[in-house]
């Protein structure tokens, strides 16, 4: 009996898991082209589940993403952003890292591209005064 009762349980847990994410907001990711110079940005966009495809934005362009989160805080999603002959890869939505950081966390994530690396928009200052390097 007491494996029943355990059984009923963990199905109930999955089902209560499965109507929040169902509920769960939307994170969504804006990219800004900072590189100026008159210089396009290519870039594209993946996560382990989604293919965002190659996109590309004009001077001063921006594009944008939406998503759900994982209730597990797993989501990853990298992107490679090219100009001219550079590339670089970055991630532009790291679940622990951008969910968990009072100054850095966001279910609005906005950065600016930049060739020295991409700046967020902090929620505090309201600037994009949070850069980071590219990924190695």
């Amino acid at each position: 009996m007491d494996s029943l009762k355990h059984h009923v349980l963990f199905i109930t847990v999955i089902l209560l898991m499965s109507a929040t994410m169902s509920h769960a907001q939307k994170t969504k990711v804006v990219i800004h082209n900072d590189l100026g110079s008159g210089l396009s940005l290519a870039y594209h966009c993946k996560s382990g589940d989604n293919d965002l495809g190659y996109l590309r934005l004009g001077v001063g362009g921006s594009g944008l993403f939406r998503f759900k989160p994982d209730i597990f805080g797993r989501t990853l999603f990298f992107c490679r952003f090219s100009w001219i002959n550079e590339s670089h890869y970055f991630d532009i939505y790291k679940q622990k890292r951008d969910r968990e950081f009072e100054k850095f966390g966001c279910t609005n994530c906005e950065w600016k591209i930049r060739k020295n690396g991409p700046c967020k928009l902090n929620k505090i200052t309201n600037m994009f005064d949070v850069c980071l390097p590219w990924n190695s």
